[in-house]
């Protein structure tokens, strides 16, 4: 007997091929779990990735300071910390009163003692403007700067200055800062 011998050999012609409604429902809900978990994820991933981006933006903005600072003289490095050379408040990119003045003016082509603190700060406030107008930038960004004495020599002066530059800034209602430093030396 044909029916009986297929049977037997593991193949039943009633039983069709294929998956159950049961099967389906439950692969189905495993995929619509496994999609939720990774959509709930995304929202996360992106606010990081923009803090991210916020964050390298002010880190090339405080290292662009630095290097400017780095072409200036030593003997002027304390005029960054107000227009006078003489205050101790700092430079604040959002007031210009802040702003240390160049010595001479205008420079001397190639003299190496010519101090461009105010050209370079007004630079520095007008990328940092460049990046908030482009919308590439950080938003309701400012700068400031401060230099401070670490150590003198025998007769007081100045031999070893610490200079901090900071970028400012605030993300959904969060405030942040990214602030670099560097010594310079007299030496």
């Amino acid at each position: 007997d044909r029916r009986h011998q297929r049977h037997r050999e593991g193949h039943d012609p009633m039983r069709r091929e294929g998956f159950t409604l049961v099967e389906l429902m439950v692969a189905a809900t495993i995929l619509v779990v496994a999609l939720l978990g990774i959509a709930a994820v995304l929202p996360t991933a992106d606010l990081s990735l923009h803090q991210a981006g916020q964050i390298s933006k002010a880190v090339a903005l405080a290292q662009e300071m630095i290097e400017m600072i780095k072409n200036d003289p030593f003997s002027q490095l304390q005029c960054y910390n107000g227009q006078t050379c003489s205050s101790t408040t700092g430079v604040d990119t959002r007031n210009t009163a802040t702003y240390p003045v160049d010595t001479p003016i205008p420079p001397i082509p190639g003299d190496a003692g010519n101090f461009m603190g105010g050209s370079n700060v007004t630079k520095w406030a007008g990328d940092i403007a460049l990046y908030l107008v482009t919308g590439a930038g950080i938003t309701g960004g400012y700068g400031t700067i401060t230099v401070s004495t670490v150590a003198t020599d025998g007769t007081g002066a100045p031999i070893l200055r610490k200079v901090s530059v900071a970028i400012n800034w605030t993300d959904a209602g969060r405030p942040y800062q990214v602030t670099l430093q560097t010594l310079a030396s007299a030496i």
